[in-house]
């Protein structure tokens, strides 16, 4: 009599782990999701749901775009499961992606500090000039070299903003003339004049006074044969 009630026990679980909807198997036709997988789906919690949702989505995504088929007698406990584990591996590819970006700018940061201890840039001049078949936009650089090295060259662009910190255009420069320590030097370079490019058209607009400049050094290159470089 014992017996009997210890396999009706038995047999009574059995039943009730086969009707535990986690233990669906996923239909690898989609067209019976609606009428076989739905009514289990709706016995889960709404965050099992989405989990599932979001497992048979990048399933399908992955075999449409040739990630290999469907993966028969996958279960909905299966699903959970395996969306879990993507779940956790992207939060951790997103945490490690923010570290480094933190990282990187940190460290730009430092090496804009360095650089803006070395050397100051500003602009002299920044004008139009017309002649008989074009119009140039000119502009005039003038350096401080504030370190105690002699400098051989400096590359870079310079930002233009106006009034409303609203950054209007750029210029890029290589100068190559030299910089000798504690001293100054100037260099002036041209570009041609487009009045499509919207850029081009914001720069003749400044006004003396009413624009700052923003200087992104590239390169800075010492007579000794060092250098420091932007990590951009």
């Amino acid at each position: 009599m014992q017996i009997g009630k210890i396999f009706f026990i038995l047999g009574f679980l059995f039943l009730a782990s086969c009707s535990e909807p986690k233990n669906t198997v996923i239909p690898s036709d989609q067209s019976k999701w609606e009428s076989e997988l739905k009514p289990k789906l709706d016995k889960l919690s709404d965050d099992e749901k989405k989990l599932v949702m979001g497992y048979l989505m990048r399933a399908k995504l992955g075999e449409a775009f040739g990630g290999g088929k469907f993966k028969e007698g996958t279960t909905i406990k299966d699903a959970l499961e395996s969306q879990r584990a993507w779940i956790a591996e992207e939060e951790k590819k997103s945490l490690e992606a923010k570290l480094l970006k933190e990282k990187l700018e940190s460290e730009r940061a430092a090496l804009r500090k360095q650089i803006d201890e070395l050397i100051t840039v500003t602009v002299l001049k920044l004008k139009m000039e017309k002649s008989d078949y074009m119009t140039n936009q000119i502009i005039k650089l003038g350096f401080q070299n504030k370190s105690q090295k002699d400098i051989s060259g400096v590359k870079g662009t310079v930002h233009f903003i106006d009034m409303f910190d609203k950054d209007v255009g750029s210029i890029g420069f290589s100068f190559t003339d030299g910089i000798k320590a504690g001293q100054t030097a100037k260099w002036e370079g041209s570009r041609h004049y487009n009045q499509f490019l919207p850029e081009h058209r914001a720069l003749a607009d400044l006004e003396e006074g009413k624009y700052k400049i923003r200087f992104e050094p590239e390169m800075i290159v010492f007579k000794d044969g060092s250098k420091l470089a932007s990590q951009d």
